[in-house]
């Protein structure tokens, strides 16, 4: 058992390739990774001291809890499932013209309600489900359930109905409805990490509250009569130096893991002159590519910054050797996703250095479809079974749904790069899109909807 505070929780808890019964022991000292292993004594039922001593059984009420098979008794089910319904039903009724086709009068333009959905709705959906499922563990407090999140979740929706101009709301309507969600979840993590005084987890915040301002600027733009395009970039540019930052932290520590389980040699020694450089250099990049002019795109300066900062962050993902997990999708999913942020650099200074448009535009969808959509469902699978007490494992079928959002995301650039296969290939992008994250929903949905696996196999279980 390792040193550090344990408390009550009722997720199940995996190591290697077993599932335990559920022991209500989780460390909360530090910051423990989401699914992580945790190494702890073979008993259940009862909450563990630092020095691994029995303290106290659980009470009847906690173990209702943990048997409660309703998907309300966790942030990461509800908005997992809910992020993954959205993505399938926008990308899908884009396609179709929804607003020409149901006669609704949308307060968005078609191709900035898509925008805005992806970047405005699904993301902060999975940003609530994981930083809801993981604050607790970061600070030691109860975690956002019951009404709280019932309300949080109403809320989210009515956001998605009136973007959709289903709640026949006025413009001024539209955006605080819009805005409320994303607010609210901004407000909600700041005050739980003041309150703990987790510094460490900061960017979450900051994050949020790019989001939160680029919303603000995008409805306000939209009532100037434009389409929103500056606040989009704002938004993609926040997002993508968040997986740029998250997977700094998680793609080599989840190796690692992988690597030691297996027992392979372990990854070499961080270099921290170079991790700095490569994240300041790519947020910086990311600064100059918000400057960007659309109507001057040759910028060689600015190109010059790009490209340095993509082959910097490429180095970087290298010492992390992807090539060493091609056996478990898990992992090289992870790998895959990171490596879309500095693609989508080189791309995008390859555009300023030869003033080529198209270069540009494509790396918009790379870090849109391939690095945002690639980080986040691998995150989504990797928590939805962490969190269910599944063994951190990625079958088959979740390597497919990996590969079928790599498809859509070479496709959705091929498809500007190469505007003679624009036809074909755009709605290969969608269909390989909607096929990911409807996998994602028949595959994990059922655990989802579930008590975790240790959590059923106590409700079957005499009491000891």
């Amino acid at each position: 058992m390792p040193d550090g505070k344990y408390k009550y929780c009722e997720y199940g808890i995996t190591r290697r390739n077993e599932t335990r019964v559920i022991t209500y022991v989780v460390l909360v000292s530090g910051t423990p990774r989401i699914g992580a292993p945790v190494r702890r004594p073979a008993v259940t039922g009862i909450e563990l001291s630092s020095s691994g001593r029995p303290l106290r059984r659980p009470s009847s009420g906690r173990l209702q809890a943990a048997r409660r098979p309703a998907p309300h008794g966790a942030s990461f089910r509800v908005f997992f499932l809910a992020g993954a319904l959205q993505a399938v039903l926008v990308i899908g009724l884009w396609g179709a013209a929804f607003p020409l086709l149901a006669g609704i009068d949308p307060p968005l333009a078609p191709a900035a309600w898509h925008a805005h959905e992806l970047l405005f709705g699904y993301v902060p959906a999975v940003q609530a489900g994981f930083l809801l499922t993981a604050i607790p563990h970061w600070t030691g407090r109860r975690p956002v359930g019951g009404g709280a999140l019932a309300a949080l979740l109403a809320l989210w929706i009515a956001g998605r109905l009136a973007a959709a101009g289903l709640l026949g709301l006025s413009p001024l309507g539209v955006a605080l409805l819009a805005i409320a969600f994303t607010g609210v979840l901004a407000g909600l993590v700041t005050v739980e990490i003041i309150a703990a005084r987790s510094v460490d987890n900061a960017p979450a915040v900051l994050s949020l509250i790019v989001l939160a301002v680029a919303e603000i600027l995008f409805h306000a733009d939209l009532a100037a009569g434009h389409e929103g395009a500056t606040a989009t970039r704002l938004a993609l540019a926040g997002v993508t130096a968040q997986m740029m930052l998250l997977g700094g932290r998680i793609v080599p520590a989840f190796t690692r893991d992988y690597l030691a389980e297996t027992g392979r040699a372990p990854l070499p020694p961080s270099l921290r002159w170079l991790d700095g450089g490569a994240v300041g250099l790519g947020l910086a990049a990311l600064v100059v590519w918000l400057a960007l002019p659309p109507a001057r795109p040759l910028v060689p300066a600015s190109g010059a910054v790009l490209l340095a900062a993509g082959g910097l962050l490429l180095v970087r993902q290298a010492r992390w050797a992807p090539s060493r997990t091609r056996s478990e999708p898990l992992v090289w999913v992870l790998h895959l996703g990171a490596a879309m942020t500095p693609l989508g650099l080189l791309m995008a200074g390859a555009g300023a250095l030869t003033a080529e448009t198209e270069l540009t535009a494509a790396a918009v969808h790379v870090w849109a479809v391939g690095g945002i959509g690639l980080m986040t469902l691998a995150l989504m699978t990797r928590v939805s079974l962490g969190h269910t007490g599944r063994p951190l494992r990625a079958g088959s079928g979740s390597a497919a749904i990996y590969l079928a959002l790599a498809v859509a995301a070479v496709a959705r650039a091929g498809s500007i790069l190469a505007p003679q296969w624009t036809l074909p290939l755009l709605p290969l992008a969608g269909v390989a899109w909607i096929a990911a994250y409807a996998g994602f929903l028949v595959l994990y949905g059922p655990m989802l909807l579930r008590p975790a696996v240790a959590a059923e196999r106590a409700a079957h279980s005499p009491p000891r």
